[in-house]
């Protein structure tokens, strides 16, 4: 089968230079602030002749622009990143999950929140394109999850709008608006992998995307399931967060496999973790300033009788400090 790779892209002629590239692009809104490589002909091309797929093909809208997500404007954007090849079927199928409606993007991209997609690669690619799973996976120091991240960040600007103070009005902005991209360290995992649990198989691979708004570290010197769930649930129960104060989803809670491993040790299942966590983390209505008249949004539904909830259901859909922003995930189409 052939594939189609005629470029609508308007070449450019700089100057041979980095520092002429860097601030040509500063100039155009194109960068994110950061060097970019040059998306020239022959590397856009390798990008798509990797991803084997027609370059007018459109994957998504991407608002608030509704940019079009083509084939074409991911690897120019990709190369930009400093992606190599291989990591375009990991962008393709964000690409897919972020334009989803249920992920809100249009929401993410333009609230005061510096809410920002988060990456999770599951399944066998994440060894294929050398992907970090175990410490260290956000960052820094490993080109896959770096580029990756940043390639989307880069998407959701040129593709979809969003500049800092014109469309993106998050306050304070964020690092994670930088660089978001982890892998699963399925390997030493004593539970099923979120593929699996998001109904895939285990050796399909996938992307999940979530909408995160930082991490806070739970420090946890314990042996017991008690000490841990009391630790990570005070540190979930932040009345000033989105999650209470506008009923959003759940929070992403991210454990090391020795921490898991002592949960499973002592009889706990994921499900069961979650539950626990959802329970312990919802905070009594009196601790919130009486002002605080939004937390009965919508009828109440985060209530719990005089308590507020940190999300719907320790079963529902996976978000961090942005209502409406439900995880999606999209397996890899090579």
């Amino acid at each position: 089968m052939g594939f189609k790779h005629d470029l609508r892209s308007t070449p450019i002629n700089i100057k041979n230079s980095p520092d002429a590239v860097f601030t040509f692009m500063l100039e155009q809104g194109w960068s994110d602030g950061l060097p970019v490589i040059p998306p020239t002909t022959d590397r856009v091309r390798a990008m798509l002749n990797y991803a084997q797929r027609d370059a007018s093909e459109l994957v998504g809208y991407i608002n608030p622009d509704a940019g079009s997500a083509t084939i074409e404007k991911i690897a120019v954007n990709a190369v930009m990143a400093g992606c190599l090849p291989e990591y375009m079927p990991v962008l393709i199928a964000a690409v897919k999950a972020i334009t989803e409606p249920d992920f809100n993007i249009h929401g993410i991209q333009t609230t005061t929140n510096p809410v920002s997609p988060l990456l999770i690669i599951n399944g066998p690619v994440r060894e294929l394109i050398r992907l970090n799973s175990g410490r260290g996976t956000l960052g820094p120091g490993y080109r896959a999850n770096a580029t990756i991240g940043r390639a989307v960040r880069l998407m959701l600007m040129n593709i979809g709008g969003a500049k800092p103070w014109s469309t993106d009005m998050a306050v304070h902005g964020g690092s994670g608006k930088y660089i978001s991209c982890m892998g699963e360290n399925e390997e030493e995992s004593v539970w099923e992998p979120l593929n699996v649990e998001r109904g895939f198989a285990a050796n399909e691979s996938t992307v999940t995307v979530v909408g995160t708004q930082g991490f806070s570290n739970c420090l946890t010197f314990y042996k017991e399931p008690e000490s841990f769930l009391t630790m990570i649930a005070s540190a979930m129960a932040d009345i000033s967060d989105n999650n209470y104060l506008l009923a959003a989803g759940n929070p992403l809670v991210i454990l090391t496999p020795g921490h898991a491993s002592i949960f499973k040790e002592h009889g706990y299942t994921k499900e069961r973790v979650k539950e626990e966590l959802f329970e312990r983390s919802k905070v009594p209505l009196d601790q919130f300033p009486k002002e605080t008249s939004v937390i009965t949004y919508e009828d109440g539904f985060a209530m719990d009788g005089d308590r507020v909830c940190p999300c719907q259901s320790p079963r529902g859909h996976n978000s961090s400090g942005f209502r409406w922003a439900r995880t999606v995930s999209r397996a890899l189409r090579r």
